[in-house]
């Protein structure tokens, strides 16, 4: 697989993000790290690398118009 090729996210993984986006739209600014470990507790078996997810999670993120806390530990 090409380095620049992305896996598509599950639309249940998708829902996901969006229902955490949505459960704290009060908040300006999201963690990645947070989100990711939520996104991991719900579906243990996705197969995203952490780098993967936590891309997809900044895009809907920032679509949303949150800011991002890019803490993630990934290499």
């Amino acid at each position: 697989m090409s380095a620049l090729a992305q896996r598509t996210v599950s639309t249940e993984v998708r829902q996901a993000i969006v229902r955490y986006l949505i459960d704290n739209v009060d908040s300006p600014c999201v963690s990645l790290s947070e989100i990711i470990r939520a996104v991991r507790n719900m579906f243990p078996l996705c197969e995203l690398t952490d780098w993967e997810l936590g891309d997809h999670i900044a895009r809907s993120a920032i679509d949303a118009g949150f800011a991002i806390e890019f803490d993630a530990d990934v290499p």
